[in-house]
């Protein structure tokens, strides 16, 4: 029986930490309280019994199941980057965090640094736009996009996180720079009810008060006459998030949209039903997080050296709360046999609601929404081949999507705007019509293919509109446009503890529509050309397990004839303006992870990505690309060992790089800012007593003191703001 939820992973601590910055009598001072604190942590673990925690990680290479491929297979066979969190590994992050942005680029090679707020626009992989799925579900909004995939749900409705790096041709528009698929909670058809309760807060040391940050979630798991069900409601209040000299960072210090001084409530629901060979599924999720704040941003000066910070006071008292809310839902049915394959059909709804922050330096002052709805039906067979005459093994999967996407950014006049009717983004509809086949063939032994290919067709409808930056009234119209990209790629064992895996793979994407429709100037869609992005990946990489150490490298070279990349608009200096032009992205990611005794673990993973645009339509690839697309190398390190069979401790490292592709850059450049080295450490402890489990988690240890490094690339005196000081987490859980 498919089964969504499975996930068997290896043991990949890769942990973020953050940055930090100091002189160099102050890294000997920190080195000393990291040495202290490492003395400390596991001299008490050496007094300790002598047991070992009991978990699910350290499962072989074989073991490790990658569903959100929609191709249920093992990394073996998989002929690309591929990293599965289950839920101890996740339970262990969110420790130091309840950020999923963060957990991601703390633990995937190639991820771009998270920014600690309700948005991930700057969020890339391998320099590339990613696309996030939930349990299958496409929940990225490509014809606008807002970068609120990443908080569209809680973390506590979630077990596992499946993350392909690089492009791929099976999963539709979106995701060049891969896919991250999450996985939600799934109970069992048995009697027993099981019950789990958890509180939860965090707080500055630096600032105390209005940093208080209490959560609770309950969960219940059990069975109904034969049906399994899942059922989980969380809520949690954010404070204020204050740096590491104690002062109020703005609510929102990036112009994305904040995180602090806000309420998030998700409520989710599962049920299921097993019955001959086949499975009935449905799952809703409801997610809300609304920012009630007291506080504006004041600018910083970056010539100056002085930071973004927070004062009290209003834009407009007419202005909206900034709100992020997501309603999702699906229905699954599975049949392990119907035309001699596994059959999987999902239909999915899909409606996300956002408000942004209020701009006063916009058209005199006003603030824009983001509606999308999006309703869906995807199907697959899994065949095997032998069905098919071939006694080596493989399959063939194949299948067929529809779906409809509705959008609009509606431009809202708040001061001086004399509310002409403009929009940000006119309602668009789109039909994607698609269908695919991708083969997994072992030629030998050791070889084994992978091959596919899908067709996408698209049916763009635009409504009249006046273009929110320009006033020029534009009648609308229908745009079509196709793709049919193509990968294949395999996997060769050299020996038993190594595997070469490599391939080329493709995907496609129409770039942000709303984005260049704001500032359009022609009167007739027929002379707008958004120019569909194909996106070639080539891999090649090297994988195993030598002396205990498991290892994994990779090189990759990503190439667009119509990339999209982000500077300033001279115009509309508040405004981010689009670029088309041929790129070429490359970089490479190790990855490691080991023992250094039964109950002390360690992992280290670093990651360097880079490129380069065509900017004067010449052929050559000479300007770099902005902080938008390529942030700095990122290394990870973390050490982790068990006192007692329930009780462990751990520390995390992070260093990211300097980056300063622009230099003499002017203030103000969008994404062109010199980004400087920095680091953090973290640190978390986690004992269990019987049904009782508790946590303490900080981040930021040592309180490094650093501008974050999203607030470096923008290079924006108004939004130059410093990353969050010295955070702790404590967390209490328990089962009955």
């Amino acid at each position: 029986m498919p089964k969504l939820a499975t996930i068997r992973s290896p043991y990949w601590l890769l942990f973020r930490a953050g940055p930090g910055r100091s002189a160099s009598g102050d890294r000997l001072m920190k080195f000393s309280h990291l040495l202290l604190a490492t003395t400390a942590l596991f001299g008490a673990a050496a007094a300790a019994q002598a047991q070992t925690v009991t978990t699910d990680e350290g499962t072989t290479l074989e073991a490790v199941v990658v569903t959100g491929s929609r191709f249920s297979g093992t990394l073996t066979t998989f002929p690309g980057s591929s990293t599965v969190l289950n839920e101890v590994q996740l339970e262990k992050q969110l420790a130091t965090t309840n950020d999923i942005g963060s957990v991601l680029a703390s633990t995937i090679p190639g991820m771009a640094a998270a920014n600690g707020t309700a948005a991930n626009v700057e969020q890339s992989l391998r320099g590339r736009p990613l696309r996030v799925f939930i349990d299958g579900v496409p929940v990225s909004n490509p014809l606008r996009d807002g970068g609120r995939d990443l908080r569209l749900i809680s973390p506590n409705a979630i077990t596992g996180i499946e993350v392909i790096r690089g492009a791929s041709a099976i999963y539709g528009q979106g995701g060049a720079g891969g896919v991250i698929n999450y996985v939600t909670r799934k109970g069992k058809a048995d009697d027993d009810w099981k019950f789990r309760t958890e509180l939860g807060t965090g707080f500055s040391t630096q600032h105390f008060g209005g940093s208080g940050s209490p959560s609770i979630s309950q969960s219940a798991t059990g069975a109904v006459k034969g049906f399994d069900v899942t059922l989980n409601g969380s809520y949690e209040h954010v404070g204020g998030q204050f740096d590491a000299d104690g002062d109020r960072l703005a609510p929102d210090p990036h112009n994305f949209g904040g995180i602090s001084d806000s309420d998030i409530w998700n409520v989710f629901g599962k049920v299921g039903y097993n019955f001959g060979g086949q499975r009935v599924e449905a799952m809703g999720n409801f997610y809300r997080q609304h920012q009630d704040t007291d506080y504006i941003s004041k600018a910083g000066n970056i010539a100056q050296g002085i930071k973004e910070t927070a004062v009290k006071g209003s834009y407009d008292p007419r202005a909206l709360d900034p709100v992020n809310r997501n309603v999702m839902g699906y229905l699954g049915y599975y049949n392990d046999d119907l035309l001699s394959s596994a059959f999987h059909a999902q239909a999915y709804y899909l409606k996300n609601y956002s408000v942004f922050s209020f701009d006063p330096a916009r058209l005199g002052g006003t603030q824009t929404t983001i509606s999308s709805e999006k309703i869906g039906l995807q199907s697959d067979f899994r065949t095997p081949l032998e069905k098919l005459g071939w006694s080596a093994g493989g399959e063939l999967l194949w299948g067929a999507d529809i779906s409809r996407d509705t959008t609009q950014q509606p431009l809202i006049p708040l001061t001086n705007n004399p509310g002409d009717g403009r929009t940000f983004t006119p309602p668009l509809e789109q039909m994607n019509y698609a269908a695919f086949a991708q083969l997994e063939m072992p030629l030998t032994e050791r070889l084994t293919l992978r091959a596919g290919v899908r067709h996408d067709q698209f049916v763009l409808k635009i409504d009249n509109f006046v273009a929110g930056l320009t006033g020029v009234h534009v009648n609308g119209g229908e745009l079509k446009y196709q793709a049919t990209p193509v990968n294949i790629g395999g996997t060769f064992q050299i020996v038993e503890q190594a595997q070469l895996f490599g391939g080329f793979s493709q995907g496609f994407s129409i770039p942000d529509i709303g984005s260049p429709l704001r500032r359009v100037a022609v009167t007739n869609l027929d002379n707008f050309d958004p120019k569909p992005q194909l996106v070639n990946n080539y891999e090649l990489g090297l994988r195993g397990k030598v002396l205990g150490v498991r290892y994994t490298g990779a090189y990759f070279i990503n190439t667009a004839k119509f990339g999209t990349d982000f500077v300033i608009d001279t115009v509309n200096p508040s405004e981010a303006q689009t670029l088309r032009e041929k790129e070429k992205v490359h970089g490479w990611e190790v990855v490691l992870d080991g023992r250094l005794t039964p109950k002390t673990r360690w992992s280290a993973n670093y990651s360097h990505t880079e490129g380069k645009r065509d900017a004067t339509h010449d052929g050559t690839l000479d300007t770099p690309l902005t902080g938008r697309r390529i942030g700095p190398d990122q290394f990870n390190l973390a050490l982790e060992h068990d006192i007692t069979a329930n009780w462990l401790v751990r520390l995390q490292y992070n260093h990211s790089g300097t980056r300063n592709k622009f230099p003499g850059s002017a203030v103000g450049n969008y994404y062109t800012g010199r980004v400087r080295s920095t680091e953090r450490l973290d640190a978390l402890t986690q004992f269990k007593v019987n049904n009782v489990d508790f946590s303490v988690g900080v981040n930021n240890l040592l309180n490094e003191d650093y501008y974050s490094i999203t607030s470096q690339m923008i290079n924006r005196n108004e939004l130059y703001s410093k990353a969050e000081g010295r955070t702790v987490y404590l967390k209490l859980g328990v089962n009955y």
